[in-house]
């Protein structure tokens, strides 16, 4: 009977829809055009955490960053950490072996697209997926505007189609980037190099006749939109060598076909290079310090250290949850979404180092996350005690939530005894309500908290624990009558 009753509504709601159809925006290739679309979703502002995987060609030779294609070729004596050195030594002179000869060795044998978005979910992302192509012009996607792509070459799988499915299945909404803009400039190959056969022109770009790449970019993104239909389309910096006819082409198809299928969907550039009335700023590995006005996104990657990459490189040094729980914390305060990169290896496995930092995530974010999901900034992102406690803040209906990266006592895994602490921005002027409870979240049990409000602030007393909630960041619940 419930089963039939659903479906009964669903089949009203829909005869209603068609019904009475929706005005449609027709979009046109103009910026004042562009700008009647709303630049953010609600639903981004409500996911919050998302992870996205740098997987490509430049996994195989898993040297010095993604930008392997670059380095390889910059034949100066202190080139970047001796990449060229290395490759020659490694691999041959560049008359003999350039970068296309590694497609056939990235063969990711142990790709498995469900393992991918199984392990995106456990660790709590609301929306994810991958780098559908990097610098290096190898599309990650069954394409037919170019033949270097992954299901006709290296793995022979639709790489963006298959990982689009599993995570559209899991509930989760699908993101792709697409850093292809710089491929015209990326690579000047001497005439002798491998790399210089025309046949290679498409993975290249540099060897292209500059109007028939431009198309070529322009036919790259159409193509991703009509195939797979992203909620998020990410772009790289270097937008401005894009002709901004063809951008504005893509973005007015893009959103009209996103309206025709009922999504609401975003696109992000660095800086200025798509106006903020039209789409998201993105903030590469950084975020800004206080509440921004605008909504943004900032991407921070698992790797880090000395040889800092965003793909995958033998040795390389990641982050720990510690490091993006913090980060997460901080930018949704500041009224931004986070997006966490990771670096599978060329044969499509994720490493168990990065696997286990993300699983640490997630055990936080499934415990504390009515604390990040859904909520908005506070009238001011955080503060620090006189204790030295750093606390950020964000807020849900009639609640507010201090989030504290630092835990009174200095010991994160127990508190010896009850201890009080003063929180100044969780003022009687600024909570615009009286509070009515203060609890401490956690795995097990909540915890009430006996708090009392004075002229300095908020003064909440933490009880004593032989256990804390989590190691990485203790959260309070504070209601609002």
């Amino acid at each position: 009977m419930r089963i039939t009753a659903h479906l009964l509504f669903f089949f009203i709601g829909t005869l209603a829809a068609v019904a009475q159809p929706q005005k449609r925006t027709n979009y046109k290739p103009t910026w004042k055009s562009l700008a009647q679309h709303q630049p953010v979703p609600e639903w981004l502002r409500d996911a919050k955490f998302g992870i996205y995987c740098h997987w490509g060609v430049y996994s195989v030779p898993a040297y010095n960053n993604e930008h392997y294609i670059q380095h390889m070729h910059n034949t100066a004596e202190y080139s970047k950490l001796g990449t060229h050195k290395r490759h020659v030594a490694l691999y041959g002179p560049l008359t003999e072996f350039d970068y296309h000869d590694f497609i056939p060795m990235f063969t990711g044998e142990n790709f498995d697209a469900d393992a991918w978005a199984d392990l995106f979910v456990k660790g709590g992302a609301r929306f994810a997926g991958p780098v559908a192509e990097h610098h290096d012009g190898f599309a990650m996607w069954d394409s037919d505007v170019t033949p270097f792509n992954a299901k006709d070459m290296g793995p022979h799988r639709d790489v963006v189609g298959e990982l689009e499915q599993a995570i559209r299945k899991r509930g989760m909404k699908f993101f792709a980037s697409l850093h292809h803009e710089l491929n015209y400039t990326n690579v000047q190959l001497q005439p002798e190099w491998a790399g210089a056969d025309p046949k290679y022109a498409k993975l290249y770009g540099s060897t292209m006749d500059h109007a028939e790449w431009q198309q070529m970019w322009l036919d790259k993104c159409l193509e991703v939109v009509d195939k797979y239909h992203p909620d998020i389309i990410y772009h790289d910096a270097w937008l401005e060598q894009v002709d901004q006819d063809n951008l504005r082409k893509y973005l007015a198809h893009y959103f009209t076909e996103a309206e025709k299928r009922g999504q609401d969907v975003t696109v992000t550039s660095k800086g200025a290079d798509i106006p903020y009335n039209v789409g998201m700023e993105d903030h590469e590995n950084s975020n800004p310090d206080r509440i921004s006005e605008q909504p943004f996104l900032s991407d921070y990657s698992i790797g880090t250290g000395f040889s800092f990459s965003w793909g995958y490189t033998e040795g390389m040094e990641i982050r720990t949850p510690e490091d993006i729980v913090e980060k997460l914390i901080e930018v949704v305060s500041n009224n931004g979404q986070l997006l966490l990169n990771l670096s599978p290896k060329s044969d499509g496995t994720i490493p168990e180092n990065q696997r286990v930092v993300v699983n640490e995530i997630g055990r936080w974010l499934w415990t504390f996350g009515e604390s990040i999901y859904e909520t908005r900034p506070y009238v001011v992102s955080g503060e620090t005690t006189d204790e030295g406690q750093r606390v950020h803040y964000t807020t849900k209906d009639k609640r507010v939530y201090g989030i504290f990266l630092d835990w009174p006592g200095g010991d994160q895994d127990k508190l010896a005894a009850d201890v009080q602490v003063c929180l100044k921005q969780l003022n009687g002027a600024q909570l615009k309500g009286k509070v009515k409870a203060v609890t401490l979240l956690g795995l097990k049990q909540l915890e009430e908290c006996p708090f009392k409000m004075t002229d300095a602030g908020l003064v909440v007393t933490l009880p004593a624990k032989t256990r804390l909630p989590s190691s990485l960041a203790q959260v309070i619940r504070v209601e609002l009558e």
